[in-house]
């Protein structure tokens, strides 16, 4: 089913905000806009850099459908049906059973709406539950001081530095390390 954006709009994981969806390359044209046009708080707070054509983001998402150790999922606000981010398991290890996992929204118009904490909320119950992963680990940068709140609202605890991680506009950042384990985000999300 299409709504009149032309977004599959079938749900994966669905939330009172938002909904997640599998990233497919029918969303070529959506995700290429939508990296195309970063604004600059995004790229800021997510570290992108790189500016990305559609041939190489057709590119990207071809291979990573084939990736056993990545989902990634379309973030999808309920009220209109548009991509407002995405969020991404990643490094996926079965026999350690841990990953990593990022987000980003990709206009800073959605900043604080909720979309992100509740895409990551969705997206930390799939990998705990459905994956059977004991631990989820992110990175983000110190100045990020709004998903570092973010993160430890979810469950996330700090567990190390990352010293001069990111060089952006002549300036070094450091990167701290987070993770979330499955009786913790259980405790947290599932006994409510």
């Amino acid at each position: 089913m299409e709504n009149n954006k032309g977004i599959n709009i079938e749900s994966f994981l669905e939330g009172d905000k938002v909904y997640l969806r599998r990233l497919d390359i029918t969303d070529l044209e959506i995700y290429a806009n939508s990296l195309v046009n970063l604004d600059i708080k995004s790229r800021i707070f997510t570290g992108c850099t790189g500016v990305f054509t559609k041939a190489q983001t057709e590119k990207w998402i071809n291979s990573i459908l084939t990736d056993n150790s990545r989902i990634d999922f379309l973030i999808i606000s309920k009220e209109d049906n548009s991509v407002v981010g995405d969020v991404v398991l990643n490094e996926i290890n079965r026999t350690k059973r841990s990953s990593n996992i990022r987000i980003g929204i990709f206009n800073s118009c959605n900043f604080g709406k909720g979309y992100g904490t509740e895409a990551m909320v969705l997206a930390l119950n799939y990998g705990f539950g459905m994956f059977n992963l004991h631990r989820i680990e992110l990175t983000v940068y110190d100045f990020n001081e709004r998903a570092i709140h973010v993160y430890e609202k979810v469950g996330f605890k700090k567990e190390g530095v990352l010293r001069d991680y990111l060089y952006f506009n002549h300036k070094y950042y450091d990167a701290i390390v987070m993770s979330i384990l499955e009786d913790d985000f259980r405790q947290k999300h599932l006994s409510e």
